[in-house]
């Protein structure tokens, strides 16, 4: 039996998830920015301007609910497309393993200053890191994704 290459419509939808992850770094910078408007705010008015200081507090929650939403966008995406759609590659073998890595370490972190939380992402970390073991030969003999030029790009005519 021999392989079909995955449809480039399944790998772009793949890529996309994967990159989607990048949106909570993303929302924090931003929100850096709106803590830094608020005490500007704070320091040119002082609490005599709660409207502005709202405002400024309001941005920064609003970037964090965004990048929360397109990172959990990323993660049905990216979830969907190796479950689903059986996609395997060997970009996302490696990155299912350190994604999985990187939220299980970060997940377990708050147990070193003595408490504990489980987040979001802990449980999808699980899910990549034990998924991406126990389908490890299919990741790594995965046919690399083929696109067909458009005709105006052929060189042999």
């Amino acid at each position: 039996m021999t392989e079909t290459p995955p449809s480039p419509l399944v790998a772009f939808v793949a890529k996309l998830g994967a990159w989607l992850q990048a949106a909570p770094v993303l929302g924090i910078v931003a929100a850096m920015f709106g803590v830094i408007e608020a005490f500007d705010v704070l320091k040119t008015s002082g609490a005599g301007d709660p409207v502005r200081l709202t405002a400024a507090i309001g941005d920064m929650t609003t970037c964090i609910e965004v990048a929360a939403l397109l990172a959990l966008s990323g993660l049905v995406l990216v979830t969907g497309t190796i479950t689903v759609c059986a996609f395997r590659s060997k970009w996302m073998f490696k990155f299912l393993r350190s994604f999985g890595a990187l939220s299980l370490v970060l997940s377990l972190l708050p147990l070193v200053f003595g408490h504990f939380e489980i987040s979001l992402y802990l449980p999808f970390g699980l899910f990549f890191l034990i998924f991406s073991h126990v389908k490890k030969d299919e990741f790594m003999r995965a046919l690399p994704v083929r696109h067909k030029l458009p005709s105006c790009y052929k060189l042999d005519d």
